[in-house]
């Protein structure tokens, strides 16, 4: 891949593990939106209850002539029964179409005058204030973010490679589409909405047999609408936040932070050797041996990149984990070879080539996407990845938690924090080492 010239690149930085954990976390985001969503039912379902709805089902659905304002009111109910009733499953959205719709009918009631207005108004205020609670949250997190950016000492400048630099531009601006479109989905509905209500408009109730055609277009009409504003705002809070914070390439701890790291997890699991560089050793018996237990698919086998280490191997095996003095033993702590494939693996050199990245992070607005750096100075975000998951407040990661080391077998324990490795090594006599991390 080619990297254009002049091309903006990303500061890499390196957060220690306390200072990863310390940024604060948002609520998260499922039960933040669906309180919204909670308050706008309980509105809906107030205003029903309160004024005996269920009693006016069988009069007029409006009054005298069929007004754009009745089209409006109507709409906007049948849009409050239709979040009410589903608004659990949109959560993704809740919070700024909460405020809107329940703003929308609201406006309706006050201009035509109806005695429900002030309760629609009582449920937008608080909607809203959630949603504006839920913003300085974010403003919290985002400054405390660039704080910390700004405080860790600047590494090199990585040029993100060209399929990388498109895919974080799309990153910003997709939302930006799905805005227009529901923009533009949003005018074709109303078009069409006041195409029929020409036909309909003066008409009584009696006459179109209580049932007009254009409020059911109005309804979806708004809801576009107030999608592409919901969505407008959330491309302009991502903006603001990447011009606030600044373009940095984030060597992440393994430890728990505002960013769910399962990407980083998955693709470490210890037993492991790497057939171009570990099978070098002529005494390696690895891959023979699984070529031996499998020779259907000894091809498979050797055009692996890494393949299960064999606990006879002289050079893998157990006994040749148990015979490493404990300096070469740290020094080959990175490999995955020497560790059980359950147990956890040690951070070694997190700002080392190649190493994983969260790329342009700032804080929930936009949490950035995974990658490697090269030692050519480019970085380039993982193949087939999505934007990084933020993580709630007392919310658990993804990842499951790591199974505990074997309590009996035990040979030694090395010490590896004098080689900067903050934890210690457990060796068995019929087990590969597990690594337990200092708390």
């Amino acid at each position: 891949m080619t990297t254009p010239a002049g091309a903006p690149g990303y500061r890499e930085i390196s957060p220690s593990e306390a200072q990863w954990a310390e940024i604060p976390r948002r609520l998260p985001r499922p039960v933040a939106h669906r309180i919204s969503w909670l308050l706008a039912l309980l509105t809906a379902a107030g205003i029903f209850l309160g004024f005996r709805h269920w009693a006016d089902l069988e009069g007029d659905a409006w009054a005298g002539g069929y007004r754009l304002l009745d089209v409006l009111g109507l709409a906007s109910i049948g849009l409050m029964v239709f979040f009410s009733l589903g608004g659990w499953y949109l959560h993704r959205f809740n919070m700024g179409l909460s405020p809107l719709l329940l703003g929308l009918a609201a406006t309706a009631h006050t201009l035509d005058s109806s005695p429900e207005a002030p309760f629609w108004w009582a449920g937008t205020l608080l909607a809203g204030f959630w949603l504006l609670v839920d913003f300085l949250f974010l403003l919290r997190q985002t400054l405390q973010v660039r704080s910390l950016a700004r405080s860790l000492p600047p590494g090199s400048e990585l040029i993100p490679e060209r399929s990388s630099r498109t895919k974080l531009l799309l990153g910003t601006v997709a939302e930006g589409l799905w805005a227009l479109g529901a923009g533009l989905l949003a005018a074709g509905l109303w078009w069409w909405t006041l195409q029929i209500f020409s036909e309909e408009q003066g008409r009584t109730a009696i006459e179109l047999e209580q049932a007009s055609e254009s409020d059911l277009w109005a309804a979806p009409a708004l809801l576009a609408a107030a999608l592409s504003v919901v969505l407008l705002l959330r491309v302009a809070l991502r903006c603001c936040a990447r011009r606030l914070v600044g373009r940095y390439a984030w060597h992440l701890p393994f430890g728990a932070g505002p960013v769910e790291l399962s990407w980083l997890d998955g693709e470490r699991a210890g037993g492991q050797i790497n057939t171009a560089r570990d099978t070098t050793e002529y005494r390696c018996i690895c891959v023979a041996e699984l070529v031996q237990m499998f020779p259907e698919d000894e091809q498979d086998i050797r055009s692996s990149s890494e393949v299960s280490a064999s606990n006879h191997c002289p050079i893998h095996g157990i006994d040749a984990i148990n015979l490493l003095e404990p300096r070469d033993f740290a020094s080959l702590a990175g490999s995955l070879w020497l560790w059980d494939e359950l147990s956890p693996l040690p951070h070694v050199d997190s700002a080392s080539s190649g190493s994983p990245l969260l790329i342009g992070y700032c804080g929930g607005a936009f949490p950035g996407y995974p990658g490697t750096s090269s030692t050519t100075g480019t970085v380039e975000i993982l193949d087939d990845a999505e934007s990084a998951v933020e993580v709630g407040r007392n919310e658990e990661e993804g990842t499951p938690h790591p199974a505990s080391a074997p309590s009996v077998g035990v040979v030694d324990k090395i010490n590896l924090r004098p080689f900067g490795i903050n934890g210690h090594a457990v060796r068995f006599q019929h087990a590969r080492a597990w690594f337990v991390p200092e708390t």
